[in-house]
């Protein structure tokens, strides 16, 4: 009986091994996702370039719409233009999505950067 458990046990070690290093599996240090600069200042009119990384691709987003605009929804890096005058606080978020056929399902790990308006 002895030598069944611990048969197991190097079976049930050996898979979790397995899966570990299986190509297209994540360990969860990758599953961070990085947006640089980290940190922008704006006035109107102004432009700022982002690139996310920790992923193939990325789904963009706003938390304020109204104070500017990106130049896309989807990709490895957008340009984000002040388009309000005066002063505010926009998030700029890259949400990491899978590939081939959904690739616009998020996978839910994102990051964000911060874009003061002067």
């Amino acid at each position: 009986m002895k030598k069944f458990f611990s048969a197991a046990a190097a079976l049930g070690a050996l898979a979790a091994a397995v899966l570990a290093f299986a190509p297209g599996c994540e360990s969860s240090e990758s599953n961070d996702v990085t947006v640089s600069p980290g940190h922008a200042t704006v006035s109107r009119g102004g432009s700022v370039s982002f690139a996310a990384s920790g992923w193939d691709n990325f789904r963009w987003s706003l938390s304020d719409g109204s104070l500017g605009v990106l130049s896309a929804t989807v990709g490895k890096s957008v340009v984000y233009t002040a388009t309000a005058s005066g002063e505010g606080t926009q998030r700029v978020t890259a949400t990491a999505i899978g590939s081939g056929a959904s690739s616009t399902n998020a996978v839910g790990y994102s990051g964000t950067a911060v874009v003061t308006h002067k």
